[in-house]
C-alpha cells in the first residue's frame, strides 16, 4: 500500500505547504516538482505548486498549475476548490504574477478571501505550523466564520510568542511574580504590555485581530431564536484585511530572526 493511501489528505497537504516555504525561502521550485512522485494522485499539489510558481514569479508554470487544478475532468475533484483554482487562474491572466496581492475591500469577499490565501504562501519566513493554520482558517472563512476567527486570535498568539520571544518572557516572569502565579500572561495583558516595542500601525492591527478572536471565542448566552454568531461579508471583509496585515507584520519579524540566527 502507498504512502499516498495510507496518510489523510491534510497531513499531505501540511507536508505540501512546509516544502512549498523551503521551496519559496531558497527560490527552487525543484522541491515540489519532487513531490509529484511522491503523491501522483494528490490533485491539491497541482494548486499549491501554482502558488509557489506565482509567489516565485514564474507565470507561465503558475499558469499550467492552475490550468490543471481548475480542469473539470482531471483537476481538484471539489467543485468549489476548482472554482478558487480557476480564480486564481483569471487573476494572474489579468494582472500577471504579483509577490502579494492588494487587499481593495470594494473587490467583495470572495476576492478578499483568496488573496489572502495567496499572501499567507508569499509570507515565506513564518513557521509552517503557523501557515497551515493561517490558510486552514481563511479558506472557512464564509463557511465557519466563528470558528476561522478564533484560529486568528490562536496564529496571533503564537506569532507574539514566538517573534517577539525575549520580550515577551521578561514581561510573563514579571507578571508570575507579581501575581505569584504559574499561570502565563494573558494576551490581552501581554499586547498592552508589549505596544511601545511596535508601530502604532502593527499594534492596532493585532488588537483588532484580538478583539475578534475574543469575542468568537466566547459567544455568552445562545438564544433558540438566533445563531450565536453572524457576520456581514463588510465584517468579514475588515477582519480578513486585518488577519493578512498581522502576518504581514509577523513575517517581517520572522525575517529578521532568520538573518540574525
Amino acid at each position: 500500500m502507498s504512502e499516498e493511501i495510507k496518510t489523510e489528505w491534510r497531513d499531505i497537504w501540511q507536508e505540501i505547504i512546509t516544502v512549498s516555504r523551503t521551496a519559496l525561502r531558497e527560490k527552487k521550485f525543484d522541491y515540489l516538482k519532487a513531490l509529484e512522485a511522491k503523491y501522483p494522485k494528490d490533485k491539491m499539489l497541482a494548486f499549491e505548486e501554482g502558488i509557489a510558481a506565482e509567489c516565485l514569479k514564474d507565470e507561465m508554470l503558475a499558469k499550467e498549475y492552475y490550468s490543471k487544478a481548475a480542469d473539470i475532468a482531471n483537476g481538484l475533484p471539489v467543485k468549489h476548490w476548482r472554482e478558487r483554482a480557476e480564480f486564481f487562474l483569471k487573476r494572474i491572466n489579468e494582472r500577471g504574477c504579483n509577490l502579494t496581492t492588494d487587499l481593495n475591500p470594494l473587490s467583495g469577499l470572495y476576492a478578499i478571501q483568496w488573496n489572502t490565501y495567496y499572501n499567507i504562501h508569499s509570507y515565506c519566513h513564518l513557521h509552517e505550523y503557523l501557515c497551515y493554520l493561517a490558510i486552514s482558517s481563511v479558506s472557512r472563512i464564509h463557511s465557519e466564520p466563528a470558528m476561522a476567527i478564533v484560529i486568528f486570535r490562536t496564529c496571533l498568539e503564537i506569532g507574539i510568542w514566538t517573534y517577539f520571544k525575549k520580550d515577551v518572557e521578561l514581561i510573563n516572569n514579571e507578571y508570575k511574580i507579581k501575581e505569584n502565579t504559574k499561570l502565563d500572561i494573558k494576551l490581552d495583558d501581554l499586547l498592552s504590555k508589549l505596544k511601545y516595542k511596535m508601530e502604532k500601525t502593527e499594534y492596532e492591527v493585532y488588537k483588532h485581530i484580538k478583539h475578534e478572536g475574543n469575542k468568537a471565542a466566547h459567544p455568552k448566552i445562545i438564544s433558540k431564536n438566533k445563531k450565536p454568531f453572524h457576520y456581514t461579508d463588510d465584517e468579514l471583509i475588515d477582519i480578513l484585511i486585518w488577519f493578512n496585515q498581522t502576518l504581514y507584520f509577523l513575517d517581517r519579524k520572522a525575517e529578521k530572526h532568520e538573518k540574525l540566527s
